[in-house]
């Protein structure tokens, strides 16, 4: 098995919003399966697909994981729980997602990738167009800078930090 390229998203609405995010990828780089390779500056988000209207704290990730993509999800689980996290509710100190998973396509009732409605979530795509803004998205290769500058009204991004983490490896 070789080392994936894969994009999380990160967020959070709850508390020390930043707090939890940096939290978070101090977690991620603790983990001897990952090699953290970027991390996005944060934004202050307009909450999408929950019902809260708490502003998010957001981030986006890439990582090299060495396993599976069902692996990586406990993984992604246990930091939420570890966090605070409770269930599906619309409030989260931790939220994160598996956006890309090198090219694999997979549904699966509680894990699909890429996660179905990234390309129209600007809290993604801003901060992956900082990081890794010429990597081909799926299904038409467009790049994430490429749907930010064609994206309609999708809520507001500000960004609110400029920790960020560009490592060559």
């Amino acid at each position: 098995m070789h080392r994936s390229e894969v994009i999380l998203s990160i967020g959070s609405n709850v508390g020390l919003r930043e707090e939890h995010l940096l939290e978070a990828v101090s977690w991620l780089d603790c983990e001897p399966s990952i090699t953290l390779t970027g991390l996005s500056p944060l934004y202050e988000t307009e909450p999408a697909g929950v019902l809260t209207t708490t502003p998010f704290v957001n981030a986006v990730v890439t990582i090299k994981f060495y396993g599976t993509p069902r692996r990586l999800l406990s993984l992604c689980r246990d930091l939420e729980k570890r966090a605070g996290r409770e269930g599906p509710g619309p409030d989260r100190p931790l939220d994160i997602d598996i956006i890309l998973f090198d090219d694999i396509l997979l549904q699966e009732p509680d894990l699909v990738i890429p996660h179905p409605r990234f390309r129209e979530r600007l809290f993604v795509l801003v901060p992956m167009a900082e990081i890794a803004p010429d990597v081909p998205l799926p299904p038409d290769g467009r790049t994430a800078r490429e749907l930010v500058r064609s994206s309609g009204p999708g809520g507001w991004v500000m960004r609110i930090s400029g920790r960020s983490l560009q490592l060559s490896v």
